[in-house]
């Protein structure tokens, strides 16, 4: 009943930080959301990194560069870290040729028309006078994190040194769950989630790939549950049809005056829902509780006239019912004998009921 009615709110953006609620939430996804949502947004966005690395004289990484103050599995680490961003689906070979003295950074590599790297100043190394420094990296896209020891790509020379490929963009992901009040009810769920990228995307751009990753799986789960030829969209349509006719009358052993007899709800069928889920005034919400009126199902089931047979529930309190049902589509079942009359809205409830009796 809820999922359609969120509130998304960017509180900050950045480049490499963003700040984003979702509100209101039921009970208990605001963890449920925050959690999945978490766990793909550190471990399944796609990106691009340094992946390997060839420099001139250097045959193995427990070795030296002449003139450069690292050593190479320090300049390694450096190139793990560097932002990178990659149009191409294909390894990229980028160049770099530095002369010292200078501290050499992204900014000494060779511009390639696919690759991009966000960060320019990004370091690599330090080179002292007279002596230079020449070396290939090669850049791929990927998802989570290859380790060094991963087995070697076929396309790399032989003397060229594998590192450690950090794909993902998203750095950091931290959710908080707060209280969130809507109209009488104080238990709904308000979650936060803060992202750190490194530059390459946006948080958003994260979130969104996040979303479209989880909502992947489990539209794949209910597909296959729900029979060949028969997507999910059209399984939801006709299950909510079938319910709404069953609540309006329209199934065999349907009796209005009686509640839902032989009406099935669905555990998440809006009909099964109470009906404080439609935020209602406590005098409204009383007296059909009062008068035995639980259930969303149970309250669309009656007519009009039964509803104004309920002790205190005047006119007004029915108009304010049928104005919280129409917003999810839904109405009383028949009509009632009389209009609602402009001159019968400006009593209150107990007047109401004098002046029908």
């Amino acid at each position: 009943m809820e999922h359609d009615r969120h509130e998304i709110i960017v509180q900050e953006s950045t480049p490499s930080y963003g700040k984003i609620t979702v509100e209101p939430l039921e009970r208990g996804y605001g963890v449920t959301l925050g959690n999945s949502l978490r766990r793909v947004l550190l471990s399944s966005i796609s990106g691009a990194a340094v992946v390997a690395v060839r420099v001139e004289g250097v045959l193995h990484e427990f070795s030296t560069i002449p003139g450069v103050k690292e050593d190479v599995i320090e300049l390694l680490v450096n190139l793990k870290h560097i932002p990178v961003r990659c149009h191409s689906t294909s390894v990229r070979t980028l160049h770099l040729e530095a002369k010292g003295p200078k501290a050499v950074t992204v900014s000494d590599i060779d511009p390639d028309s696919e690759v991009e790297f966000p960060d320019p100043e990004a370091y690599i190394c330090t080179l002292e006078e007279g002596h230079s420094l020449s070396m290939d990296i090669y850049v791929a896209t990927g998802t989570g994190y290859a380790p060094i020891d991963r087995p070697r790509a076929s396309y790399l020379p032989v003397d060229a040194l594998q590192t450690d490929a950090l794909f993902s963009p998203v750095q950091r992901v931290k959710y908080d769950i707060q209280d969130k009040r809507m109209g009488q009810r104080t238990d709904y769920d308000s979650l936060t989630l803060e992202i750190w990228t490194n530059g390459v995307v946006t948080p958003e751009s994260a979130v969104i790939q996040a979303s479209r990753i989880l909502k992947g799986y489990y539209s794949s789960i209910v597909d296959s549950l729900a029979g060949p030829g028969t997507s999910a969209l059209d399984e939801i349509i006709k299950n909510d049809e079938a319910s709404r006719a069953a609540a309006m009358g329209g199934n065999k052993g349907f009796d209005a005056h009686s509640g839902l007899s032989g009406f099935q709800m669905g555990e998440n069928s809006i009909y099964s829902r109470p009906v404080r889920d439609l935020e209602l005034s406590v005098r409204s919400e009383n007296c059909l509780l009062r008068g035995g009126v639980h259930m969303i199902g149970e309250l669309v089931s009656r007519t009009r006239d039964d509803l104004l047979k309920i002790r205190n529930l005047g006119k007004i309190s029915l108009k304010e019912i049928e104005e919280k049902l129409a917003k999810f589509d839904l109405h009383l079942s028949g009509d009632i004998s009389t209009p609602l009359d402009d001159d019968d809205e400006d009593l209150d409830d107990n007047e109401q009921n004098l002046k029908e009796e």
